[in-house]
């Protein structure tokens, strides 16, 4: 279970809300709700990293 992603998206949506949700799963191409079923692999993980500190400016944090 991608326990990780999902709480990658909780973190964006906190901080951009659901337009912020709407980017990440654009520039990840794995939607909110493939997250859950999508594995935690170093490659996921890193793309989304990739893709907050895109979004946000900042490091994504180590969730």
């Amino acid at each position: 279970m991608a326990e990780r992603l999902v709480k990658y998206y909780k973190y964006i949506g906190d901080s951009m809300g659901i337009d912020g949700k709407m980017k990440l799963a654009f520039e990840t191409k794995i939607p909110s709700l493939s997250a859950a079923n999508i594995p935690d692999s170093p490659e996921n993980i890193e793309k989304f990293k990739v893709a907050i500190q895109k979004l946000t400016g900042k490091p994504a944090p180590n969730l």
